[in-house]
């Protein structure tokens, strides 16, 4: 913590602030989806949410709508403005300019690029306290913290499976393995990400959409991913299409890549798993649904890439403590966030602790330390 130390009062307003922040949740990326609040004389003078890329940030937003208000006000945001020109100007600037007294901020921005708006606050006269529900917002920002700690999208692991850990619906004579309510659940999933990815064997069996058609959409449809080292995937298939995204190996046979390429299909070529999640993470994919078969899903959490887990169990209920094999299972240091209804159906959800995740440094950095 630095600065003046917090009050029941910040504590509160945070909270707020990170309501305010929640309803711009997947919309901002490649940015964080941040959210603030002026506050005068203990009242919500006004908030504001992180646009789209390109528009304003969530302080500027609030500030614009305070207007002469904002003068002599205190502004409460849940991760540090930033310093940096980019697509938009400096947000601490328009702090200075609008005549903010004083600034709480819930995290410390990791990214280099964007990091000493808090310094820079204080150079110009304003009180900033850095810290106040740093955990809260890091869970909230967990998107965004492992773009930057590991220049890899934060991955959701998601499947459905029976109690008795089997996922294929047409090897026990379904069409699918779970009801409606899981399968909407599955939809709005999608629309909060920027790609769903399966592999090879599931777009054959299957032969997937990948998009989303049950939930209000996001800003921009989420890209289609198939890992295909071995160049198995073929032109008929529904998610063959342009704007998809193939990731396979350097020994696929080149007359198959350039078929994919014909189809409008990007061909990309990494060394592994990691590498191409890393090769995504260029094409400003910051969050992947994985929806893969287990032998995929196995692999992903075996490599270290996978930040939640979420298990639909059909036919079960969330006070049912009868056995059950998970189809993957979560890491020991994995986290049991949830487990709730859906329909005739449980959702299971498991995140990796964020110390674990991010090491000391998002720690540090949630002190406001440098």
């Amino acid at each position: 913590m630095t600065g003046p130390p917090p009050t029941t009062d910040d504590v509160r307003w945070m909270r707020r602030a990170l309501a305010v922040g929640e309803v711009a949740r997947g919309r901002t990326r490649p940015n964080p989806f941040v959210g603030a609040v002026v506050v005068a004389d203990d009242h919500e003078v006004a908030v504001g949410a992180t646009g789209p890329a390109g528009t304003a940030h969530a302080e500027v937003r609030a500030l614009e709508q305070a207007g002469e208000r904002a003068h002599g006000a205190t502004l409460v945001v849940t991760l540090e403005p930033c310093a940096h020109v980019g697509r938009t100007a400096a947000c601490t600037a328009a702090i200075a300019a609008a005549g903010i007294a004083r600034v709480v901020v819930g995290l410390a921005d990791p990214n280099p690029l964007a990091a000493g708006g808090a310094e820079r606050l204080r150079a110009a006269g304003i009180d900033v306290t850095v810290g106040v529900l740093d955990a809260e917002v890091a869970a909230q920002q967990a998107v965004f913290l492992t773009t930057v700690e590991h220049a890899r999208p934060h991955v959701t692991l998601k499947l459905a499976q029976l109690p008795d850990g089997a996922t294929r619906p047409d090897q026990v004579g379904r069409r699918w393995l779970t009801g409606p309510v899981a399968r909407q659940r599955v939809h709005r999933l999608r629309a909060e990400v920027d790609a769903v990815l399966v592999g090879s064997g599931t777009a054959l069996a299957d032969d997937p959409a990948l998009t989303v058609r049950d939930a209000a959409p996001g800003p921009r449809p989420p890209r289609a991913v198939v890992v295909d080292r071995r160049g198995r995937s073929t032109p008929d298939l529904e998610v063959v299409r342009p704007g998809t995204i193939v990731l396979t190996a350097s020994t696929a046979d080149p007359d198959w890549r350039a078929v994919m390429a014909s189809a409008g299909v990007e061909v990309v070529v990494a060394d592994d798993l990691g590498d191409g999640l890393r090769r995504l993470r260029d094409l400003d994919v910051a969050a992947v649904l994985a929806e893969p078969g287990t032998t995929l899903g196995r692999a992903l959490v075996a490599a270290d890439l996978v930040d939640t887990l979420v298990l639909h169990v059909a036919g079960t209920r969330v006070d049912d403590d009868r056995p059950w094999t998970p189809a993957v299972s979560p890491p020991p240091e994995f986290l049991l966030e949830t487990r709730r209804r859906l329909g005739d159906d449980v959702e299971w959800t498991w995140r990796r602790p964020l110390g674990d995740h991010f090491g000391s440094a998002v720690h540090e950095l949630s002190r406001g330390r440098r």
